[in-house]
């Protein structure tokens, strides 16, 4: 075996796939959120690496380097380079004598400030999907922000939940091998795959689930919940199926099956890891979880 697939299978923490079911849900609507802050998927990333650096500083945008923003992003310099150049002068971006800044009217802006709501309601839910597999333990307040801006322990929770959405990502494209798109299509997939499960106390068994507990999902509605064009997700199921990380069930839809999941300790270790760097860091900012 060579030493690249022994570590995809090293030895797998126990809470690491109850906490991928339960987690799912939450990286898909945070990704959809943050690529509405843009129209292009790499420029909502730097974006929202130029906003969390700030956390939650309302005065002032902190300056990053394009080598920085690749470095965090893992996405090619020259492609960071572009596209902060259409947002340079979009006026999105701003320059600095260290770097690019985040503009004050997108940073304080209403969609921004939306966004971050949103993200934050999307937090809590995961928060409370973490309380059912007896991993945390906040209990959330009984109505969401009423206002449109958030209070200091409701920002902490959203900028917390951004840095975890960005680490996430980078995951996702190292796994795919740059591939963003296909590690999102492939995360809806298996999502599709478990939502009868993964909130419920089944949600909680510590082992893969297997292929009988999955539900085949059809591209038509993959597409829907993404809101991607049919085509795209189409053929970035078929390149899924290629590679093996997805088999397809007769007309029934698409299955990211079990086997997959015994191929990707790794991947269900780092997002383990993500979960508990969440709740470190709210716990370390004061918030009860």
């Amino acid at each position: 075996m060579s030493r690249a697939k022994s570590k995809d299978r090293q030895a797998v923490h126990r809470d690491a796939y109850p906490v991928g079911r339960v987690s799912t849900e939450f990286f898909l609507r945070g990704f959809d959120l943050i690529c509405q802050l843009d129209d292009d998927v790499a420029s909502c990333l730097i974006i929202v690496t130029l906003w969390h650096a700030s956390l939650g500083d309302t005065e002032n945008s902190k300056p990053m380097g394009v080598r920085e923003l690749s470095r965090r992003l893992g996405i090619p310099f020259e492609t960071v380079r572009r596209h902060v150049g259409k947002l340079l002068r979009s006026g999105a971006c701003l320059a600095h004598e260290d770097g690019i800044i985040l503009g004050a009217t997108v940073r304080r802006g209403s969609r921004a400030t939306d966004v971050l709501r949103k993200i934050y309601v999307n937090a809590v839910r995961l928060l409370g999907s973490l309380r059912r597999i007896d991993l945390a333990n906040y209990k959330p307040r009984r109505s969401s922000p009423a206002s449109r801006r958030l209070d200091k322990e409701q920002t902490i929770i959203a900028m917390a939940a951004l840095g975890v959405l960005l680490a996430a990502m980078k995951v996702l494209r190292v796994h795919f091998d740059g591939d963003l798109m296909n590690g999102l299509v492939f995360t809806a997939v298996r999502a599709a795959n478990v939502q009868h499960i993964a909130n419920t106390v089944p949600a909680a068994n510590r082992s893969i689930l297997p292929d009988s507990d999955r539900r085949p999902v059809s591209i038509a509605a993959i597409a829907d919940s993404m809101r991607l064009p049919y085509e795209t997700v189409r053929r970035h199921v078929a390149k899924l199926v290629r590679e093996g990380k997805c088999i397809r069930v007769g007309r029934r839809g698409v299955v990211a099956p079990e086997s997959t999941f015994r191929q990707m300790t790794v991947q269900a270790n780092l997002v383990h890891k993500l979960a508990m760097s969440f709740l470190s860091e709210l716990r370390s900012a004061g918030v009860k979880v």
